[in-house]
């Protein structure tokens, strides 16, 4: 390992994961003189949570479903070795299979350079999805931190909202290109839009003692929608600091060990992965044939209620530039029939797996048919952007099941 590699966040060329775990249980945050006087080396873990397919799907070997330039090493049966050409062979990260659904990457380059490979890497792969941690799932783990957690101890929440699709004259009379668009939807942190058009934009970061959260933020919710789209949240360690969870399927170790981050990540997937395929199983359409002339219809549609009706030209953005075009974080596209001025059928194509989907979008609510075999990854996806993008205060039914209780009951359900 050279002291450019260990300068750019790249990992040692180890051949154990006893290796690879003893080296990164000796990274620790740095202290706020280090990272002031840019004298620390140290490096934070940042871990990816990812997506490939429920087990009745069939999908490559995780070796043969990263593009060519990215090589797995393997180490053992499920940990492996990550280089990439495009950095010179070096080690980008570790790639484990925490179980056969749900890969992870940790990884110590900095957060530009670690968000920018998994864009390239993992958003243009059909195999691959991030996971989708929407405000639901996120607001179900706090309960979970205020049930195991001192209330003395520092909890970190943060929210987030930007009103992407409103329609707006002056963004009008810019016609600003699409693309462009598409980009600055991405960034986390420089608004580009900023300098073009004003529209309502709320990120709001809470750090404050647990038990004076516990009497506020009920209040606070009631008094501000914007909050009903949680986007981080920092669940505490044992020691010091935590584990930071981002609603993209990103978590950060800002605690001293990584087997106890590990075992957060672990522990977030089987919930996350139990409230997926209930989600599955409530929604998948499917026909049985019923003697010669008929079939029976299983299944149940997605609903997302918008608190309040989307006007006419910020429907028409939101279907042009969230639901149709590729490039958008809604990872879906589509032809679009109208059936009237605010109302839509789309026979949309999910770029995860390339599976076909129905969607019927009026300015009330998103109405989702998902087929056999539609991961519901899926689902996360669109509430999760929903929130972010559209409106932060939706309400979500899988069929006649509201999508709250699904998440607290897969909590509560044995693993």
């Amino acid at each position: 390992m050279t002291a450019v590699a260990t300068d750019l966040g790249y990992l040692p060329r180890l051949e154990s994961r006893e290796h690879f775990v003893d080296y990164l249980e000796g990274i620790v945050p740095a202290t706020a003189a280090e990272v002031k006087e840019a004298k620390s080396t140290r490096k934070l873990v940042k871990t990816y949570m990812l997506e490939t397919a429920r087990h009745s799907h069939t999908t490559p070997e995780l070796a043969d479903v990263f593009a060519k330039r990215v090589e797995l090493h393997r180490l053992d049966d499920t940990l492996y070795r990550v280089e990439d050409a495009d950095h010179d062979g070096n080690v980008v990260g570790l790639l484990e299979a925490l179980d056969e659904r749900h890969p992870v990457l940790y990884t110590t380059l900095n957060s530009q350079d670690s968000r920018k490979w998994v864009r390239q890497v993992v958003d243009h792969n059909p195999w691959l999805d991030r996971l989708w941690l929407s405000s639901q799932i996120l607001f179900q783990l706090w309960r979970q931190v205020q049930a195991n957690t001192p209330g003395n101890r520092y909890v970190r929440l943060g929210f987030e909202h930007e009103a992407w699709y409103e329609a707006s004259s002056d963004l009008e009379a810019l016609d600003l290109d699409a693309a462009e668009l598409d980009g600055a939807e991405d960034e986390d942190d420089d608004d580009i839009s900023a300098s073009f058009v004003e529209r309502r934009k709320s990120k709001v970061t809470l750090t404050e003692r647990l038990a004076v959260l516990e009497q506020t933020l009920d209040q606070l919710l009631d008094l501000y929608d914007p909050l009903h789209s949680l986007v981080k949240l920092q669940m505490p360690s044992e020691g010091r600091g935590g584990h930071m969870l981002f609603y993209d399927g990103q978590a950060t170790n800002r605690s001293d060990s990584f087997a106890e981050h590990r075992a957060a990540v672990t522990s977030v997937l089987k919930l996350y992965r139990r409230i997926t395929e209930h989600a599955e199983d409530q929604l998948w359409v499917d026909t049985t044939t019923v003697g010669d002339d008929g079939f029976n219809v299983e299944g149940a549609p997605l609903t997302i209620r918008f608190s309040e009706a989307l006007s006419e030209p910020t429907f028409d953005r939101f279907v042009s530039l969230g639901l149709q075009r590729w490039t958008s974080r809604f990872r879906i596209g589509g032809y679009v029939t109208r059936r009237g001025p605010t109302k839509v059928h789309m026979a949309a194509i999910d770029r995860h797996l390339w599976q076909p989907l129905l969607l019927e979008v009026t300015s009330k609510q998103l109405l989702g048919v998902l087929p056999r075999g539609t991961c519901g990854n899926t689902i996360h996806r669109l509430v999760t952007n929903v929130q972010r993008l559209v409106d932060p205060n939706v309400e979500v039914w899988l069929g006649n099941e509201r999508y709250e209780s699904a998440v607290e009951d897969s909590m509560t359900a044995e693993s």
